[in-house]
């Protein structure tokens, strides 16, 4: 694959079957050797005048390349412009949340719970505030879920009837949906036929 640094090229790309072909156009910014990759820049549609989409082509997906127009003589001046200024507290704040987030998603899983009290515990911390105690999942700190994870297996923690009576209705169907969509090694309540 030749292209020259800074050139614009036209790329059609290989077609898979009777489809037409795709045509891309692009400024060369390198093409890579080891992974035989053509690296193209081209002006964002619909975003900041300095903004360029990149687009990567491995080597096995390009059909035809054609220069539609000569490097000029700045062209590695222009192609490597100064980088918008990066905002550290952006950074760092992005950073924080990324790791809440990650901690948050880890803290919803219990390496110890059966499968189907993992599904549960997904299930019920879709619509309320659970949380893992042991192998029990906390409803809502009013209802605790015990193992095998039924409606009959909810114990209220406050003594508020009206919670306990509607996260036992909530378990049970929960219970229903992924006794419906587990695969019958998983699911207890359903027999194998041989």
């Amino acid at each position: 694959m030749e292209a020259a640094v800074g050139s614009t090229v036209r790329v059609e790309l290989s077609s898979t079957g009777g489809e037409e072909p795709v045509r891309i156009e692009g400024v060369v910014y390198t093409v890579d050797p080891v992974t035989s990759t053509l690296v193209l820049f081209s002006e964002s549609v619909g975003r900041r005048a300095d903004a360029r989409d990149v687009r990567l082509v491995p080597a096995h997906a390009v059909a035809d390349i054609r220069t539609v127009l000569d490097a000029p003589a700045d062209a590695a001046h222009a192609l490597v412009a100064p980088l918008p200024a990066v905002d550290l507290r952006a950074c760092a704040k992005r950073e924080v949340e990324a790791y809440e987030a990650m901690e948050q998603a880890m803290a919803q899983l219990n390496p110890t719970a059966s499968p189907a009290g993992q599904a549960m515990f997904d299930a019920l911390s879709k619509t309320m505030d659970c949380a893992w105690v042991d192998n029990s999942i906390s409803v809502l700190d009013q209802v605790r879920v015990d193992e095998p994870y039924g409606a009959d297996d909810c114990v209220s923690l406050d003594g508020n009837k009206n919670s306990l009576e509607r996260i036992r209705k909530i378990v049970l169907g929960s219970s229903k949906k992924i006794a419906a969509t587990a695969p019958l090694s998983e699911n207890p309540n359903v027999k194998e036929e041989k």
